[in-house]
């Protein structure tokens, strides 16, 4: 039988110049999380359905997406769409936990949906989460943690953010029935991807009438300060709490110098309803891609409804999305894992000795083994991006001095073992 190679819709293998640059991310955005006192942490990729829809009314854009089957038990099975709900399900197994409990995982996740630039099939989510800890503070932080790190990466962003409750507090006042009020704010959500038609076409399926439809897009188009004056004197306490949890989170934005990369934005809902107060989601500034590059925000009802024990577990987590990270950074880098090629010239013993020198001062080292002449060897560094290259016969053996050719400058030098050492030192 025939088959045709080809990956699935959404998935895509990565070659090692790839790999590379998604390995140099996670190993930024670990070091970030455990600098900030998260924890690692593993969960199934495989869940039970009643679990990953737990909380999703049926309707829900995300349960559509959800990868769903059933195995030979005939139990209703499904590949995990995010990180939260597994890690709101491993706090409901451990109650022994000390709270408060910081943990990050960094993994694959699916989800059948729309496949665009940026956003795929199947792909890795980069998660922290803490549970135990209400308040803006820790918002903040991780507001900081995520500007320090895309910093770190080189890709400066501007973040968005919003509150759930402010938005449900918004419609109240509005006069929206409560029971819409989570679908109102799917669609608000969706604002700046759908045209006004579009809109209002969805909102008659709520028996959301145009009129009624304006005085919303009205709402949701003023700043923080207009809402303070506009609802100073307001008795709805969903949105008295939202209101009070902005300007707290405004006033801590500003005094921690990120007013500069913070960005209130009304209509930002995160889509997701198990979300309970403070959104935020993070953005090229160089606008590369329009998608967001990550985002998150406090859910503090999901985890207390699993342990159901009358205690409240307050918590607020943020994710990390690599694919459209990665797909900025590929087009700007050139990578190599090779830091130096050595090639030998009848010395194929002694250079692998030299070799080992080398990788045991934690320098990258390829000896050439395939009897390539030294032109060939030159332009195969060059593919490589490899940035050195020493090629090594009996003369450099008997004196100790090395060519070290620099492929991206074309300087050569002659060294010692010890002076190279050095200049490997400084890569």
């Amino acid at each position: 039988m025939e088959i045709e190679l080809q990956n699935v819709k959404g998935t895509k293998d990565f070659l090692p110049n790839e790999q590379i640059i998604r390995n140099k991310i996670i190993s930024v955005l670990r070091k970030n999380f455990e600098n900030y006192g998260y924890l690692p942490m593993e969960t199934p990729i495989l869940n039970s359905f009643d679990l990953l829809s737990y909380k999703y009314e049926d309707g829900a854009e995300i349960l559509s997406e959800i990868y769903k089957f059933q195995d030979q038990g005939k139990r209703d099975l499904g590949l995990r769409f995010d990180l939260t709900v597994p890690f709101c399900k491993v706090i409901g197994l451990n109650q022994d936990l000390t709270m408060p409990f910081r943990r990050y995982e960094i993994g694959k996740v699916f989800r059948d949906g729309p496949v665009k630039l940026g956003r795929a099939r199947e792909f890795y989510q980069c998660d922290i989460d803490v549970v135990g800890i209400d308040g803006r503070a820790i918002e903040v932080e991780q507001m900081l943690l995520a500007k320090n790190t895309f910093l770190e990466l080189n890709l400066p962003v501007y973040i968005k953010w919003n509150n759930r409750k402010l938005m449900s507090g918004i419609l109240s006042y509005a006069d929206i029935p409560e029971n819409l009020i989570d679908k109102t704010i799917s669609l608000i959500d969706r604002l700046e991807k759908i045209s006004y038609k579009e809109l209002v076409f969805e909102f008659s399926k709520l028996n959301v009438n145009e009129e009624k439809v304006k005085q919303i897009m009205d709402l949701f188009n003023k700043n923080l300060n207009e809402y303070n004056e506009l609802f100073k004197d307001s008795q709805i306490q969903i949105l008295r709490e939202g209101l009070s949890e902005c300007n707290e989170l405004n006033d801590l934005i500003n005094d921690l110098d990120l007013s500069d990369s913070c960005v209130f934005s009304p209509k930002l809902a995160r889509g997701l309803s198990i979300y309970t107060g403070t959104v935020f989601e993070f953005f090229d500034k160089e606008n590369r891609i329009s998608s967001s590059l990550g985002g998150g925000g406090r859910y503090n009802r999901i985890i207390t409804d699993f342990m159901d024990n009358g205690q409240n577990y307050p918590a607020v987590g943020l994710c990390f999305g690599l694919e459209p990270i990665y797909a900025i950074l590929q087009s700007q880098e050139k990578t190599s894992f090779v830091d130096v090629f050595i090639v030998p010239m009848g010395t194929t013993i002694e250079c692998l000795k030299l070799a080992t020198i080398l990788r045991n001062n934690n320098i990258k080292t390829l000896v050439e083994m395939s009897n390539k002449k030294v032109k060939k060897s030159f332009e195969y560094a060059n593919k490589m991006n490899i940035k050195y290259v020493i090629v090594v016969g009996s003369n450099e053996i008997e004196s100790g001095q090395f060519a070290l050719k620099n492929m991206q400058t074309g300087e050569q030098v002659n060294v010692t073992l010890p002076e190279m050492l050095e200049i490997f030192s400084k890569i």
